[in-house]
């Protein structure tokens, strides 16, 4: 369980950041955004992305490559072996992906939270991270703490209905 006296880091939409041990990472109201947890469970590295889109059109980062799925976790697994992560190590927890607004089309598109969801599935198995645990789809938003030292995420919804994974 996550304890309150533990120093929580803030991920904001379209952003990631590492943590290693007690340190807790936190993102707030993922709906159609991917929030996507990936730790090392022998160094107790851990890191999180807040996506938003599953590919960015243009790789030479000159946007924020944590906007989007495929250039957001390139960034965090390297981020995560600059601290000592060992990719064969490496486990992942996925949460959010929602269909949030619903709009009459003529063409049946998959919604942006499941091809945001589809696409961490693709990287993660070519990079052969396996995805332990995963709450996805629905039309509620979550907000996740995760903690590298155990690997637990802590999903809060808006009613207050609090799972631990």
């Amino acid at each position: 369980m996550i304890m309150e006296e533990d120093k929580e880091i803030v991920v904001g939409m379209g952003d990631m950041k590492t943590a290693r041990g007690k340190e807790v990472l936190a993102t707030y109201a993922l709906g159609s955004c991917i929030g996507l947890c990936i730790y090392d469970n022998v160094t107790k590295v851990g890191g999180l992305l807040h996506a938003m889109l599953p590919e960015a059109k243009n790789k030479n980062y000159s946007t924020n490559p944590y906007r989007y799925v495929d250039t957001g976790v390139e960034e965090l697994l390297k981020a995560m072996c600059a601290r000592g992560a060992n990719m064969r190590r490496m486990k992942a927890k996925l949460v959010g992906g929602a269909k949030m607004f619903h709009f009459k089309t003529t063409v049946d598109e998959e919604h942006i939270g499941a091809r945001n969801v589809n696409r961490v599935h693709e990287i993660l198995s070519e990079q052969k991270i396996p995805i332990e645990w995963e709450v996805t789809g629905g039309e509620v938003s979550r907000t996740i703490r995760f903690l590298p030292e155990t690997g637990k995420v802590t999903i809060i919804t808006p009613n207050h209905m609090e799972e631990i994974i």
